[in-house]
């Protein structure tokens, strides 16, 4: 409840939703050849990948008022900061992800699917986020390490759209992300499917190890 209270705070509650609204005010307006899948492009782009920027103005805030330097001698554990970020972040994703379905699609999509892509990716996001600005401190040196870690993440569009269509990119976790949110509003193998969710969750979990890592060594101890 604290870290959704510093979200509005912050103003990224509001910088979400500010997305959510101009998306939905384009799908009420025009009409979309392969709607589906720009939806899809827009949903894993936006409201999910805006995790990784939206974890580093909240770590930066906290650097610059010195709250990490308080939180660091409470009984606070590390994995009870990591996670307490990552669900809000994930929840607000959630959220926003759920009303541009809903607007784009209409009601008759897999939830489970929706559910299970924007969670894992969302979290994957924010944790890799993590990882980045534990390492710095000023939002100018936040976005220059943005597109180290978020270029080769968009990579799998690529074979998404039908310009590739290498196996490679199987081992990036977007491409897995793709499968599931296609899976919500088209189809998908149980195959790929269960590649999916085991990949990204993998995933997910080596990357809340470097988080936590990241957070010992670069806010705790403050290593370089």
């Amino acid at each position: 409840m604290w870290d959704l209270t510093l979200a509005v705070k912050y103003n990224i509650v509001a910088a979400a939703l500010l997305v959510t609204v101009v998306y939905t005010v384009l799908f009420k307006t025009f009409s979309f050849i392969h709607v589906d899948d720009i939806l899809i492009i827009l949903i894993l782009s936006d409201p999910v990948m805006l995790g990784f920027v939206f974890i580093g103005v909240l770590v930066l805030f906290e650097k610059g008022a010195n709250t990490l330097q308080a939180v660091v001698v409470t009984p606070l554990k590390a994995w009870q900061y990591l996670w307490s970020k990552t669900i809000s972040l994930t929840l607000i994703a959630a959220a926003c992800s759920f009303v541009m379905a809903v607007v784009g699609h209409g009601w008759k999509f897999n939830y489970l699917y929706l559910a299970l892509a924007v969670l894992l990716s969302s979290a994957l996001f924010v944790m890799l986020g993590f990882i980045g600005v534990a390492r710095v401190s000023t939002f100018n040196q936040y976005i220059i390490i943005i597109p180290l870690f978020l270029t080769p993440m968009v990579l799998p569009f690529l074979n998404f759209f039908g310009v590739t269509d290498t196996y490679w990119f199987y081992l990036i976790p977007t491409q897995a992300s793709l499968i599931l949110f296609r899976a919500a509003f088209k189809n998908g193998s149980t195959l790929e499917i269960a590649y999916a969710v085991v990949y990204l969750g993998v995933c997910s979990a080596l990357a809340y190890s470097l988080a936590r890592k990241s957070f010992e060594v670069h806010i705790i101890r403050g290593g370089d």
